[in-house]
């Protein structure tokens, strides 16, 4: 497998580009077909890529038929700003993906907070539906910590959640540092 690496990405590229392209990625049973062409491993290495592709996109209906196939991804905070900047009135993957992203433990980027923030102000129409993944991003420790750290930026107001402050103070100080 080592010595097809190059081989196995370079045809994933290719794939999701014509998938895009044709604007059939969206369509699971377009994506079986192309990909039962394929070698088995170039089958399995995409899913796994497609479904943090759909959770990106916010695409709840194929991100959990391929968690119910057994497809993983490891979840970054990258993932989750995606998600949320994605997010319409539709179902959220980030509410139906809520412990992980309360106890996700990743480095929190300050612009992925800006962007979050700033989508969050201009779509006005959408705060209510994005409200219950709002929530879940202000119950993250890390979240908490580096919102305190930068209190005088705009998103802190947004995302600092007192109540677990005060929690973080008393039992994690260490994370405030």
């Amino acid at each position: 497998m080592k010595d097809r690496l190059p081989e196995v990405i370079a045809q994933i590229g290719i794939i999701h580009k014509e998938l895009i392209k044709n604007n059939t990625i969206f369509d699971l049973e377009e994506v079986y077909e192309i990909l039962n062409k394929c070698e088995e491993d170039v089958k399995e290495h995409y899913l796994g890529l497609l479904m943090q592709y759909y959770f990106q996109q916010n695409s709840l209906d194929n991100f959990q038929t391929l968690l119910l196939e057994g497809f993983k991804f490891d979840l970054r905070f990258e993932d989750i700003k995606e998600a949320f900047i994605h997010t319409n009135n539709n179902d959220s993957v980030i509410d139906f993906f809520n412990d992980q992203v309360v106890l996700l433990k990743d480095i929190v980027v300050d612009e992925y907070l800006i962007e979050m923030y700033d989508y969050y102000m201009k779509n006005e129409n959408l705060q209510e539906h994005l409200k219950s993944s709002l929530l879940l991003l202000q119950n993250n420790r890390y979240i908490c910590a580096f919102c305190y750290k930068h209190q005088d930026e705009d998103y802190s107001s947004l995302f600092l959640n007192q109540d677990l402050l005060e929690s973080l103070k008393r039992d994690l100080p260490y994370l405030l540092k």
